[in-house]
């Protein structure tokens, strides 16, 4: 895993993208728990880029510890970034 962040990183730094303006906050999210279900139809859950930054940055700060929750926030912040950079 370590190598593919590097290359996130490596990418970015390569087009000389220091920031991304992200045109919405809100996205659609299905749990972990549902997210292999395809015998019924699932909810999915609201989520938010605005939230999921400022818990982030809470953990480097130090003051929250990082879970694996964080994960889905670091995953939901790649997706949208890809999207803004590279749409479909």
């Amino acid at each position: 895993m370590e190598f593919f962040f590097k290359k996130i990183i490596e990418k970015l730094k390569e087009e000389n993208i220091e920031i991304v303006d992200i045109a919405s906050d809100e996205y659609l999210l299905i749990s972990t728990d549902e997210w292999e279900n395809f015998e019924q139809d699932v909810e999915p859950i609201i989520g938010s880029l605005e939230d999921d930054s400022y818990r982030l940055l809470n953990t480097k700060k130090g003051d929250v510890p990082f879970t694996y929750v964080d994960f889905d926030r670091v995953a939901s912040l790649l997706r949208a970034i890809s999207q803004e950079i590279n749409p479909p």
